[in-house]
């Protein structure tokens, strides 16, 4: 919860008569400070802050000189910075010329999500549906637990990085260049050393990673037309629609029901002359059981190519997802644990020769304005979503530990007969993109936990078999993936995620 201060409150707490005028105002205050809650305060507001503070000192200090008064003011306020955000306002928020600062108070809160807390009346008419008393205040945040836990709330997700994102957009409103540039370049550079490879190629979405590799290797003559791919059967459609763009075949292999990840002890028994590649999927999160295939793609020379739209920062061994094939494709999706603020992907590697032909391939088949060397694509990651994503990338790890402690939390909590956990190899292995559970009773164990104020979402309902887009497979049968398919139901997990909420979804979970 963001909560923006009016200077009113911040008087009344750093004054001794005021305080006792108004002890709610100082009671809240401690509360949010003693509970790390999200403070802050307008930009716009600071100035008339040091005037009024230097004013109280007039009336209780005369003999002090201005000097003096200005320093113990701006002494306050930096210790005010020390638990304190800044909030600006927008430059496109209008404002009210009858109380401009009201105007600047209420656009800081809107422009970060955060509610008022003021004692000003006509802020708290006017502006009801963000303003609180301090009196009123505890009576807000219990109202505020008794609301629906959502699956993924995104918009406090990206908030806590507004400040930086509005100078990621200002870089790059400013540069003048909007495809292909210094952004795109250092987030490729940055995502690369994160993930441990030589290359990253930021291209516009996880689908058109996966599909430019196979195309990739297509031009390189390592693939071609009618060649068997070996995918997961459970996997989402986007592995799938990779494979048969590339007018190649997929050969589904079923999943391990433990952990629903391909089962590497069902590979080899799929393996044809046709077959070239074994494309991984790790799936929610948790990187596949890599040492096995290794050792099978190495036996059969084999190319392994790694789905790692949910995985990003999942080790396995000393390596992480993105680095544990020939090639790798990432999802930035909004949802995803590193998500943009629209579409995006990248594929990496450590092979030169696939990056190189990559980079041409994604753009227009060209490394050279009008020069075309393949029948390539427009699928570039623009500046304005590197800049954000760098930004995000830097709290990736943090991202990540945050979803470990909730999936921790509930692994060691829901005790429910009822109920399948997911099986997890080694905790750093997992990075928890989805914490999936599964019942035979999902459909109304969903149901009850949206009576229950509780979100929570299907991954996936249909398994790609099953889907129309292939009705040539529908009569086909894969009796595991369609068991994980019908059983599986994914609850509320994120770094914005109270651990208040996770300890009520486990006990509705457990009342069930």
């Amino acid at each position: 919860m963001k909560i923006l201060f009016d200077i009113n409150i911040i008087l009344d707490v750093f004054d001794n008569k005021r305080s006792e005028q108004y002890p709610s105002s100082k009671k809240v205050y401690d509360y949010c400070i003693n509970n790390k809650l999200d403070c802050y305060l307008c930009v716009a507001s600071l100035d008339n802050l040091e005037f009024l503070k230097i004013s109280q000192l007039d009336m209780q200090f005369p003999e002090l000189t201005y000097a003096q008064k200005k320093r113990l003011s701006d002494l306050l306020i930096q210790d005010l910075l020390k638990f304190f955000k800044l909030a600006k306002t927008p430059s496109y928020y209008p404002i009210d010329l009858n109380d401009i600062e009201d105007s600047q108070i209420i656009g800081s809160a809107h422009a970060i999500g955060a509610i008022v807390l003021t004692r000003d009346k006509d802020i708290l008419e006017k502006y009801s549906y963000i303003a609180v008393h301090p009196d009123n205040f505890f009576d807000f945040i219990e109202n505020k637990k008794n609301n629906k836990i959502p699956f993924l709330d995104l918009q406090s997700i990206n908030m806590q990085y507004c400040h930086q994102f509005e100078e990621a957009f200002d870089a790059v409103l400013q540069s003048g260049w909007y495809i292909l540039g210094q952004e795109c370049k250092k987030f490729e550079e940055e995502f690369a050393d994160y993930c441990g490879t030589k290359h990253c190629i930021g291209v516009a979405n996880g689908l058109d990673a996966l599909i430019l590799i196979l195309k990739a290797y297509k031009e390189m003559g390592i693939i071609s037309d009618g060649d068997e791919i070996i995918a997961p059967a459970n996997t989402y459609i986007a592995s799938i629609l990779a494979i048969t763009h590339n007018n190649l075949k997929p050969v589904l292999v079923e999943p391990d029901l433990n952990t629903y990840l391909i089962d590497p002890d069902k590979i080899e028994e799929k393996i044809t002359s046709k077959t070239k590649a074994i494309m991984v999927v790790h799936l929610y999160g948790q990187t596949c059981q890599m040492d096995k295939i290794w050792e099978i793609a190495k036996k059969y020379n084999l190319k392994i190519i790694e789905d790692s739209a949910q995985s990003h920062g999942a080790y396995f061994g000393q390596k992480r997802c993105g680095n544990l094939g020939d090639a790798s494709g990432f999802s930035f999706y909004p949802g995803k644990n590193l998500g943009a603020l629209g579409d995006g992907g990248a594929v990496t590697t450590n092979d030169d020769e696939l990056a190189n032909i990559l980079r041409a391939l994604r753009n227009y088949g060209s490394h050279k304005k009008y020069e075309n060397i393949y029948k390539g694509f427009n699928s570039r990651l623009d500046e304005l979503q590197a800049a954000l994503l760098r930004v995000k990338l830097k709290y990736l790890d943090k991202e990540i530990e945050k979803r470990r402690e909730i999936a921790k939390f509930y692994l060691e909590n829901i005790k429910n007969e009822k109920i399948v956990l997911p099986k997890v190899r080694k905790e750093d292995n997992h990075v928890w993109h989805l914490f999936v559970i599964r019942t035979k009773e999902r459909d109304r164990l969903q149901k009850y936990l949206e009576k229950n104020g509780i979100q929570t979402l299907i991954h996936y309902p249909i398994p790609p078999h099953k889907q129309k887009a292939y009705k040539e497979w529908n009569t086909k049968a894969y009796p595991v993936t369609e068991q994980i398919h019908y059983e599986v139901l994914s609850l509320p997990i994120s770094g914005v995620m109270g651990m208040d909420e996770v300890k009520e979804v486990v006990e509705i979970i457990n009342r069930y």
